[in-house]
């Protein structure tokens, strides 16, 4: 009976293959699209990371009806983007400008940092398309700290606290690591799937290491960020999990939701004070045309950090004497593109070691074993999202008290040789005289990350065409503080090369310097602050261009129900309106945002469960979990010595020795 079947079965198999991987159903869904009204009770634009969110989650009402408007398209014309090995795939342009799924923008010219970069100006990625910037990240799942949200509240955008938050993140989280889920902070059954990446050789050198240096594997998503952990990455079963994928993909064909892609916001449209519609470049089956359509409700910006300031300068919203320069009627006078901040990662460190195994690289990952791995289990290398392997937060030297949160991290990466030059707009002289000639092909590469820079920046207008992009200046290290803070991170990440762990993997570093800086010396802490300044790499993390704050503060743009101060019908629910950078990304948080802005939308409290459980346990069992202090690591301290060497050196021996018979032969490196 089967052998007679077994024709048919494998043709199904086959087709079941495609369906998955060629995404076949969506490009229907596209095909069979209905008409377009003239009016809905909601217009989104943008439906990118919390777009998507907030238009599932108003879809899941029929009494709604929803437009998502988007410039870009559907994320399904190259399956490799959900692949976390190929994950910035989808990042870069076209010699004539933005790419299918990056906007790439690129700064003004940096007075105080990219000064190595051609034109001295550094690449900002801003995803295009449904989903968004979660199309092109690399798929870490972080918070940010519990203390910064209480800073939110405090500064006056109320409701925004961490106990009012923390529901959100746990309604829309499926967290696979049940460990973590017996906690207060997690939840399962959600939309989005949060995995641990797994114990890969470097995660198992970096555990001796940091055990040695005094930093503790914790969960950095959890009660307190200082330590280490595996990178908890948006996946399931191998595969991206953005918010197109996790939110809007299952609601594509619901009648009341109408997703206009290819479709790029012109202007807000205004009756006084009040928003009523937006005028867009409808792309449809009978071509492109300009059209308006009406909403009966709001009009709620869902573009982001860039574009969402952008659309609202060229609708009349934003610095009085901006909008005169260009001729712009005034409809509001608001700080809209004021306080851009980003976060600032350093020139990678390079750590080679002649030993094999270590090294991930796209190339590998597509050998037989890894790629048999990743069919069948959703693992391997191609598992890996874009070589990130683990995370740390560090305490500075001589952090004060008050600060309860990290202001630097280190991303821990299994490839010696990430980028190239071009991938930054580095100038090729400079980035050779650090990165060309590798010592070996095995290895792992460090980067240190500025969370919270005190430098402050602006997008403007650079005309009143809509088509121009926006002049970003991000003002990168223009605060002396933000280059020593980053240079204090830099250097503890070199000092891990005396760690007895690493040694006894033979680990180097090049210690190459740039001509630039020479005349300070070789790594003296003037000359690690001029190499930064020269090799810079934004953090893709822009926020606070659309400030939350206070109805009543003047650097705020919305207030704490994310309406636009002093108009009607007109909100923003995107990274724009976060106050201060965060000690992480920001698409946790972002859909963090969308999902409690879809609750004062629809008037309801979808989690009011989940803080009743909180609050239960919160009194009874866990309140000292949120209030104890504990004593941190900081960063220069324990570095081969005292007492963490020896707990290192006596109950990681073993295991190391364990580790280094398997990889007995040094690397006849070849990919």
């Amino acid at each position: 009976m089967l052998h007679e079947n077994l024709p048919t079965l494998l043709v199904l198999g086959v087709l079941l293959v495609a369906y998955r991987y060629t995404k076949v159903g969506d490009w229907f869904k596209e095909l069979i699209k209905k008409d377009i009204r003239l009016q809905y009770d909601y217009i989104i634009v943008g439906g990118g990371t919390s777009g998507a969110v907030l238009a599932s989650r108003l879809a899941e009402d029929d009494n709604i009806t929803i437009l998502l408007i988007e410039a870009g398209g559907l994320p399904t014309t190259n399956p490799d983007i959900d692949i976390p090995v190929y994950s910035d795939v989808g990042q870069g342009g076209t010699e004539k400008g933005p790419g299918e799924f990056d906007w790439l923008y690129y700064t003004v010219p940096q007075k105080h940092a990219c000064l190595g970069h051609v034109n001295q100006s550094c690449i900002v990625h801003s995803g295009k398309g449904l989903g968004g910037t979660s199309n092109i990240n690399y798929l870490l799942y972080l918070r940010g700290n519990r203390f910064e949200y209480d800073e939110w509240a405090k500064n006056g955008a109320e409701g925004w606290a961490y106990k009012d938050v923390l529901p959100y993140f746990i309604k829309s989280e499926d967290q696979r690591n049940r460990e973590f889920v017996k906690t207060v902070f997690h939840g399962f059954g959600g939309r989005m799937s949060v995995t641990d990446v797994g114990k890969s050789p470097t995660n198992r050198i970096m555990a001796d290491v940091f055990k040695e240096v005094g930093l503790k594997e914790r969960d950095y998503n959890g009660k307190t960020q200082f330590g280490w952990h595996p990178v908890q990455a948006t996946m399931r079963n191998g595969l991206r999990m953005g918010s197109y994928n996790a939110f809007l993909k299952r609601y594509l064909k619901k009648s009341n939701l109408y997703i206009a892609t290819k479709s790029p916001a012109q202007k807000i449209v205004f009756e006084g004070k009040k928003a009523v519609g937006v005028t867009f470049l409808h792309t449809s089956k009978r071509g492109v045309k300009q059209i308006t359509v009406r909403a009966s409700q709001e009009v709620i910006l869902c573009a982001g950090a860039i574009a969402t300031p952008k659309l609202l300068m060229l609708s009349g919203v934003g610095p009085k004497a901006h909008l005169n320069s260009l001729q712009i009627p005034v409809v509001a006078d608001l700080p809209v593109g004021e306080n851009l901040q980003d976060q600032v990662m350093g020139d990678g460190i390079e750590f080679y070691t002649d030993y094999a195994g270590f090294t991930i690289t796209a190339a590998r990952a597509e050998n037989f074993v890894s790629s048999w791995a990743y069919q069948i289990f959703g693992t391997g290398m191609k598992a890996s999202p874009r070589f990130r392997e683990a995370i740390s937060y560090i305490k500075l030297r001589n952090q004060p008290a008050s600060i309860k949160y990290p202001l630097v991290s280190l991303h821990i990466l299994s490839n010696p040789n990430v980028y190239e030059a071009d991938q930054l707009n580095i100038k090729d002289s400079v980035w050779d005289n650090i990165h060309a000639e590798p010592l070996s092909r095995e290895g792992m590469t460090i980067f240190p990350v500025l969370l919270h820079p005190k430098s402050r920046g602006t997008v403007q207008l650079r005309s009143k065409d809509p088509e121009d992009p926006p002049i970003i200046n991000p003002n990168y290290l223009a605060e002396d503080i933000d280059v020593k803070v980053l240079a204090e991170a830099y250097t503890f990440a070199r000092r891990l090369i005396h760690t007895t762990a690493l040694k006894d993997w033979e680990f180097r570093l090049t210690n190459r310097i740039l001509p630039e800086c020479a005349r300070y010396g070789n790594y003296t802490e003037q000359y690690i602050e001029c190499h930064l300044r020269h090799i810079t790499i934004p953090g893709l993390a822009p926020v606070g261009t659309c400030r939350m704050g206070a109805p009543n503060d003047p650097r705020a743009v919305v207030d704490g129900t994310l309406r636009v101060r002093g108009l009607k019908n007109l909100r923003v629910v995107d990274a724009s309106i976060i106050p201060t950078s965060l000690s992480g990304d920001t698409f946790a948080t972002q859909v963090m945002i969308a999902e409690k802005a879809a609750d004062m939308l629809r008037g309801r409290d979808s989690v009011q469960a989940i803080k009743d459980y909180f609050n239960h346990l919160y009194e009874v069992r866990h309140k000292h979990v949120m209030e104890e202090d504990e004593i941190l690591a900081h960063a220069g301290e324990g570095q081969g010595r005292g007492k963490g060497k020896r707990d290192g050196r006596q109950e990681g021996k073993q295991e190391r020795c364990d580790r280094k018979r398997k990889w007995k032969r040094r690397a006849k490196t070849s990919d």
